[in-house]
């Protein structure tokens, strides 16, 4: 799987999913993670770990999708995070993915400004066309907000995941880490996405 975890408004938990998920991937089958955000977090981060599981390349470029053939040969899945407000780098990363996760919390903020992601979603169809889902992430639980959040999203005709990310200091506090072990709900997370695209 070529994955792109997108959303063009910052603090929405991209950098936090595409590592999570890369590990998760990784315990399956050779995993590259390119870090297409000109900050360079995720490759900050397994620098940090020291003994990360998986290779980390930087590719903040926006003909990425060009790249990502050549850097993705060995490999049995990709995983892409995406910067904020960089839309030419975060278009071309989508046309190189096969899923375009879309992550968000479930605020009205959040939801408002979640617009220009998916108007360059819809820039691409016809050129390419990725299955989209959209994870709700930093979520109290408990609370309605996740709930209101979900239906709006539905309604907007949108793929919304079951599976959930809560709001916990592990996810804020993973930076630097190997996650060699604890996973949390991104395992769920991705047993639902490879479950929905094989029945695609």
């Amino acid at each position: 799987m070529k994955l792109a975890v997108a959303n063009l408004k910052g603090g929405a938990g991209k950098t936090t999913t595409a590592v999570y998920l890369a590990n998760a991937f990784a315990r399956q089958g050779r995993t590259l993670l390119i870090d297409a955000d000109p900050q360079g977090s995720a490759l900050s981060w397994s620098e940090t770990a020291g003994d990360f599981p998986l290779p980390v390349v930087a590719a903040p470029v926006k003909d990425l999708n060009r790249r990502v053939p050549q850097l993705a040969e060995g490999y049995v899945h990709v995983v892409i995070d995406t910067p904020p407000g960089e839309l030419a780098i975060t278009r071309s990363a989508m046309l190189a993915a096969d899923v375009v996760l879309i992550p968000l919390p479930p605020s009205l903020m959040d939801l408002d400004r979640l617009r220009p992601t998916l108007e360059v979603l819809a820039e691409l169809e016809g050129l390419h066309d990725p299955e989209m889902y959209c994870l709700l992430t930093r979520v109290r639980k408990g609370t309605r907000s996740s709930r209101a959040a979900r239906e709006v999203l539905t309604d907007l005709g949108l793929n919304v995941m079951e599976a959930e990310v809560s709001l916990r200091e592990g996810y804020a506090n993973g930076f630097g880490l190997s996650l060699t072990e604890e996973l949390g709900e991104y395992e769920e997370v991705l047993r639902e996405l490879q479950g929905q695209v094989k029945q695609a």
